[in-house]
This record gives structure tokens, C-alpha cells and sequence, in this order.
């Protein structure tokens, strides 16, 4: 194994043993349930899947996450990540080619607080700061100018993401949360081959809802036979993106410009923080200088909301 394979392999079992380490804190129910909502999961997927893709051993996205000022009175966060994604090719040698390096920042603000009022929505506003690089400095395009030099081209752009996030109990369900977050995102500064080309400016909307399965059945009066205490957990999301601005190769209106992400997981009740999920994605690849590609994929794994680091 190269030394840059075996940096990585420690990268990923630190991401791994944080994620596990972050489970021994105990805040409030309320930092629970809504902070990890609001959270990128980390996620390991079983080979590539189907559709578009190369044939990889897997993807996997690890995100830790650290907060470093809140306390239950509080309504200022200021949290960071030093996320990372990996995908191992399915060839010779078994490579890892060109990681996306994606270090964050970001503050948030609580603008109501739900303490009493089962059906009182959270709502946060935030503001992220993210580079976002794949650690290479060779030539962007391969030797015939045209074509990206994906295996070791520079790739580099810094951006900033702002938006709000709510909350919401599901009135007709108790053991049912909805979530709503919208966001924009703009990339203020990157390399000067990416002008026009990625597009700088997008919008998003993403919808979740969180089903206690265990807990809903025993409330409709239908029985439940579980040999332990820990409930089964549905997961629904869907991520609607748009890319704005100029972009050299789509039209104002074209489907290129979109994003489509679906995604249900399952939690078991014998799973403590592992959940299983199936995932259809559609639209711009996000794998760093593979920008250029379309994704249409479905895909299966693994996945753990990430908690905070205190």
C-alpha cells in the first residue's frame, strides 16, 4: 500500500472513530433532534451502483462535525467539519483518485426555541464558508486542450451557502418529524478554468420527513414484537437544485441544470447507529473536477448522522 493510500486509510478510520466517540456526548433532546437533521450524514455506498458511474469498490463521505459554542441557552452555534469524499475504483491497484477536500465553517442562528409547545417549529438561519479542492496541481487540461485531465488536474473553488432550516412535528403523527431547509449557494473565487463552466450560482430545496416506525404502530394499536427498547426508524428526503448563472454548455433552461436527489433509509431496531439506505441521484457530479459529467444513478449503502463533537 502507497504511502498516500495508507494517509487516507488513517483519515478514514480517525472520520470513523470520531463519528463513534461523538455518540458518548449527551446534549439536550433538542440539539438531537434538530442539529443532526440539519447535518450532511456520513455515508459508505456498496460499489458505485447502477446508472453512469465507474465501477467502484465504494464512495464514501466522511464528515465529522465539531461545535464549538452552544449550551442550551444559547441561540448562536459556530460549528466546522473537515469532510471528505472518497471513491475507490474497481481496477489494478484498487486507487483513489483525486479526493474532494471540502473544510467548512459555519454559523447558525436559533430564531425560536422549542421548549414546551409540541407543535412549535425550530427555526435556524445559517451561514457557511467551504473550500472545496482535490489536491492536485497538475495542468486542468489533458495534452490536447480540450479534454479535463481528471486524474491529476488542479481542481479548486471556494464558495459560501446561506439559508434557513425549520422543523416541525407532524400533527396527525407524534412520533413524525417534517424538515425543510432552503439554501443557496455561491462559489466567489475558484480557478480560472472553471469560469462559466460549473456554474457559480445555485438554489436548493430539501425536504425530509422521520418516521418512528416502532412507536407509530404501537400508537395505531397494532402490535409490535421487539426484543429490546431501541425503536425502527423511516427516513424520506429529497433535494430539488437549480444551477443560475451562466453555464458555457446549457441552455437558461435546460435539464442540465438540474439536481434531483431521493433518498430512503431504514434503521432497524438491532442497528444502534447504523442505518441502511437506497438513493437516486440525478445532475452535476460533485466529485471535485468530474464536474462536467451528468450523474443518473441509483445506489445503495450504509449511513450514520454524524454528531457533535463538544
Amino acid at each position: 500500500m502507497s504511502f498516500t493510500k495508507t494517509r487516507l486509510l488513517i483519515l478514514f478510520l480517525i472520520g470513523i472513530n470520531t463519528y463513534i466517540n461523538a455518540q458518548n456526548t449527551s446534549p439536550n433532546k433538542f440539539d438531537k433532534q434538530t442539529f443532526s437533521m440539519y447535518r450532511e450524514p456520513s455515508y459508505i455506498t456498496f460499489a458505485g451502483g447502477i446508472g453512469n458511474i465507474e465501477n467502484l469498490i465504494f464512495e464514501a463521505n466522511i464528515i465529522p462535525y465539531y461545535l464549538l459554542s452552544i449550551n442550551q441557552e444559547s441561540r448562536w452555534g459556530i460549528e466546522l467539519s473537515p469532510q471528505v469524499i472518497l471513491r475507490m475504483y474497481n481496477i489494478y491497484s484498487l486507487p483513489v483518485r483525486t479526493p474532494s477536500f471540502m473544510p467548512r465553517a459555519t454559523v447558525f442562528y436559533q430564531f425560536r426555541k422549542n421548549k414546551t409547545n409540541a407543535d412549535y417549529n425550530d427555526i435556524f438561519g445559517y451561514l457557511t464558508l467551504c473550500h472545496h479542492s482535490n489536491g492536485q496541481e497538475d495542468s486542468f487540461f489533458n495534452a490536447d486542450s480540450s479534454t479535463v485531465n481528471v486524474n491529476s488536474g488542479n481542481f479548486s473553488t471556494n464558495m459560501i451557502e446561506g439559508g434557513v432550516f425549520l422543523s416541525r412535528p407532524n400533527r396527525f403523527n407524534p412520533y413524525s418529524v417534517h424538515y425543510l431547509k432552503l439554501s443557496s449557494v455561491y462559489h466567489f473565487q475558484h480557478i480560472d478554468e472553471l469560469e462559466n463552466k460549473m456554474g457559480d450560482l445555485r438554489f436548493f430545496a430539501d425536504i425530509q420527513t422521520t418516521v418512528d416506525l416502532t412507536k407509530t404502530l404501537e400508537y395505531l394499536n397494532i402490535r409490535v414484537s421487539h426484543q429490546n427498547k431501541k425503536s425502527a426508524i423511516l427516513n424520506f428526503s429529497s433535494r430539488i437544485g437549480w444551477i443560475a448563472g451562466p453555464l458555457s454548455d446549457a441552455d437558461n433552461i435546460d435539464v442540465k441544470r438540474l439536481i434531483f436527489k431521493h433518498t430512503i433509509s431504514y434503521k432497524p431496531t438491532f442497528m444502534s447507529d447504523v442505518t441502511f439506505f437506497v438513493q437516486y441521484y440525478y445532475g452535476q457530479d460533485y466529485y471535485n473536477i468530474y464536474f462536467a459529467r451528468q450523474l443518473n444513478v441509483l445506489r445503495f449503502g450504509i449511513t450514520a448522522k454524524a454528531s457533535s463533537v463538544f
